[in-house]
């Protein structure tokens, strides 16, 4: 097997992973020997065995004695600092393995390169792939949460054929997508530490803001409310799994969410900040902005994001809304069909 082949099959068990793995990167590993994979594993959760740890464990008893001539693979540099768990290095090598392969170099401060050197010193042959892709996009939340100090951002929201999020009527209950789309929707929530949304969404659309068409992990409902328009008797406060983030303006009512007072009365650069900045401090990893208008409209021109998930259903309103224009920052990077929606994917493109 190709160094790369089993790289990949490292991006695959890294995206196993789901939003309980928070602050820390989703990483996967694949144990060697002599062409046949013994061992596999993958960061599952903040605070407990890292990818290189469960791949160990996997080995079979039988298999055990050929840990120190197999080759480690991992889709991350192994980390060398004694946090919530110990350091992987020192897992290598006590388990006296003599070849490391991986991807990226973990881009945190008391990592980046440290992890491979401590390695190289200690006689271990290591190979590094930093261009390759599979395990680039994995490695994305990553790089921005420590690099920005901040949360990966993805933009999601859903247009009609001729562009516009919602009819001007608004009465009429409605649905842009398609049901196989809203289960892929709630797939990715489970991904996701939080969910954004504006306060008139939530006062006028009633969201659930779960992932209750796909098992796993709910994320935290966050509101942006700084003209304070929630009353507290929207059933967000009701019925989230998680207890409401509610970033709010100067005169919130009383709420059973933890709010975090801005003072800004427009959703402009400054306030923007402040709440990614409380979210990094909240060890949130990746989040989602999904409604409504105004709210996307920010990110997107502030440069706050770093994918766009764009679906276009068949239906057609007329008159209504229009859906945010992306920049030409924005770079399409895959475009399918899901049933009657086309889901278009874009990431953002970095100056210069």
């Amino acid at each position: 097997m190709k160094n790369i082949d089993i790289l990949s099959r490292t991006a695959q068990l890294a995206r196993l992973a789901d939003s309980r793995v928070c602050d820390n990167p989703r990483v996967g590993a694949v144990l060697l020997h002599d062409g046949r994979v013994i061992g596999e594993g993958y960061h599952q959760q903040a605070g407990r065995a890292h990818a290189e740890v469960n791949c160990l464990a996997s080995v079979r008893e039988e298999d055990r004695e050929l840990i120190p001539e197999s080759t480690l693979f991992v889709s991350l540099e192994p980390c060398c600092i004694k946090g919530r768990t110990p350091a992987c290095t020192g897992l290598i090598l006590k388990q006296q393995i003599k070849k490391v392969v991986f991807a990226q170099r973990d881009t945190s401060d008391e990592v980046s390169g440290r992890g491979a050197g401590i390695l190289r010193e200690a006689g271990v042959r290591v190979k590094e792939y930093p261009n390759f892709t599979p395990t680039a996009a994995t490695n994305a939340n990553r790089f921005v949460y420590t690099t920005e100090q901040r949360p990966f951002i993805l933009l999601k929201y859903a247009q009609s054929a001729d562009g516009l999020l919602r009819p001007r009527d608004r009465s009429k209950k409605y649905w842009i997508t398609n049901d196989i789309s809203r289960r892929l929707v709630h797939r990715w929530r489970t991904h996701t530490n939080a969910l954004i949304i504006g306060a008139r969404t939530v006062i006028e659309d009633d969201p659930k803001l779960n992932a209750r068409l796909f098992p796993g992990p709910d994320p935290r409902p966050v509101i942006i409310d700084l003209r304070d328009r929630l009353t507290g008797k929207e059933k967000i406060f009701a019925t989230a799994g998680h207890k409401p983030l509610v970033f709010t303006g100067r005169k919130a009512a009383k709420l059973k969410a933890d709010t975090v007072e801005i003072k800004e009365k427009e959703l402009n650069k400054k306030a923007l900040k402040k709440i990614l900045k409380h979210l990094h401090d909240l060890k949130f990893g990746h989040v989602t902005v999904e409604g409504g208008a105004v709210i996307l409209n920010a990110f997107l021109q502030y440069g706050f994001w770093d994918e766009a998930c764009v679906f276009t259903g068949p239906g057609r309103f007329g008159k209504g809304l229009a859906a945010p224009q992306l920049p030409a920052s924005a770079e399409l990077t895959d475009s399918q069909y899901i049933g009657t929606d086309r889901l278009d994917r874009y990431r953002h493109l970095p100056k210069g």
